[in-house]
Parts: structure tokens; C-alpha cells; sequence
């Protein structure tokens, strides 16, 4: 089964493209994927994971996976296979992406071929895949998204406006009616505002997905 999916960064080509040398960062932006740190690289790629959770069913693919890149066209492919050993379901495939200058932005373009053999073929259906595809190329965007280095600078302090009154106060020091410490002018500056905790993506749910897919089919009349 061949998909493709699309999505927009916002971040210049170069910053993107850059993070797409990261297996590691990108391996962390999808839902259920994780490198099995126990195995080291070999010749047959990195020692990926990948969970899935179908109501009581509970699968852990394994298997390795290899990032090739195009510099000159900034493209570039990951291609691996993976086992799970309670289902006996096993999966093979290539995913090729594609960046693209947008402006300020860039256009992602990803295309994905792949097989499903074993007791999970079952769930292989095209509008289910394609529901589980477009779940992961949007979480899978919003987490690189929020990883990408912020481009906007910070706006430049005002100068400051010197006066005869600022000078002679500097050069004497404090007042001698502030009694304000030091600790607390410190503390008064604004603080970092708090990022957001992180979702647990540790486990794609198929059935959550399979339900809002079956939803779809019936609010189109049960047409595929």
C-alpha cells in the first residue's frame, strides 16, 4: 500500500532539512516509535521499536531501519522491517520525504510504500491505514515543530536616554532611600514561561482510531 501525506513547517528549508540528520530527534517526534538503546547500529541499520495497542492486544514491532539522505535535492528515504514476535505480524517498508521552500516556511512531503503480514494484516484496511497515517503525520509535525529552533528575535532593547540626573545617580549609586535588595530586583524579572507537558507517545491506540474511522463511514453512508 502506497500513502502520501503533506504538511508545513514553520521554519526555513535549511532548519528543517538539518533536523532531518537527527534520526534520533525524529524517531522521538513519532507516536509510538523509540530506539532500542540495548542494540547498537550495525550494518543493517539502527534498532527501532514500535508499539501498538488494539484493545487487549498490546504489539511491539522490532526490527532496524536506514536513513539515506540527498543533499543535492534535499530529500532523502528511511527503509527498515520489524517483527512482532506475540502477533506474528511482521511489516516492511520505505517512507521517502521531500522539502520544499514555502516562503518562511517548508513543505514537507512524505510517501510511504509498505506491506502487513500476520494476524495485524487484518487491520491493514485502506481507510483505517489512512486514518492511522494522518494521525501520525500530524502528531509526527507538531512534535518536530516544537523541537525546530526558534527564528524570531527577541526585539532589541530601547537605548537608554541619558540625562544629567541618570548620570549623577549612577556614578553616586543607589538611593539612599532604596532599600530594595538586590535578591529581590532579581527576582522581580519576568520568568520563562513553562512549556507544556509532554503527551504520552509511547503507544499508537488503533482502536481509538478504528472507532472514529468506523464514525466516518457511517456519517458518509457507509461508503469506503
Amino acid at each position: 500500500m502506497q500513502l502520501e501525506q503533506k504538511f508545513s513547517l514553520a521554519a526555513p528549508l535549511e532548519a528543517v532539512w538539518q533536523a532531518f540528520h537527527d534520526v534520533g530527534l525524529l524517531v522521538e517526534c513519532l507516536p509510538g516509535a523509540s530506539i532500542d538503546a540495548a542494540k547498537p547500529e550495525n550494518e543493517e541499520g539502527i534498532a527501532l521499536m514500535f508499539r501498538v495497542k488494539l484493545g487487549p492486544i498490546a504489539a511491539g514491532f522490532a526490527g532496524r531501519g536506514r536513513l539515506t539522505l540527498d543533499e543535492a535535492g534535499r530529500k532523502g528515504g528511511f527503509s527498515g522491517g520489524a517483527v512482532d514476535a506475540k502477533t506474528n505480524s511482521r511489516v516492511k517498508g520505505e517512507a521517502g520525504f521531500a522539502l520544499a521552500s514555502e516562503g518562511a516556511a517548508t513543505l514537507v512531503t512524505v510517501t510511504v510504500n509498505f506491506t502487513i503480514t500476520g494476524a495485524l494484516a487484518q487491520f491493514s484496511r485502506e481507510g483505517i491505514v489512512r486514518a492511522l497515517a494522518e494521525t501520525l503525520t500530524k502528531q509526527f509535525a507538531d512534535n518536530l515543530q516544537a523541537r525546530l529552533p526558534q527564528e524570531a528575535a527577541a526585539a532589541p532593547a530601547p537605548e537608554a536616554i541619558t540625562t544629567p540626573e541618570a548620570t549623577a545617580t549612577s556614578a553616586a549609586g543607589p538611593l539612599a532611600g532604596d532599600a530594595t535588595p538586590a535578591s529581590q530586583t532579581s527576582a522581580s524579572a519576568p520568568a520563562a514561561s513553562p512549556q507544556p507537558a509532554a503527551a504520552d507517545t509511547s503507544t499508537i491506540d488503533l482502536w481509538t482510531l478504528i472507532k472514529a474511522w468506523w464514525r466516518g463511514l457511517w456519517a458518509k453512508g457507509g461508503s469506503a
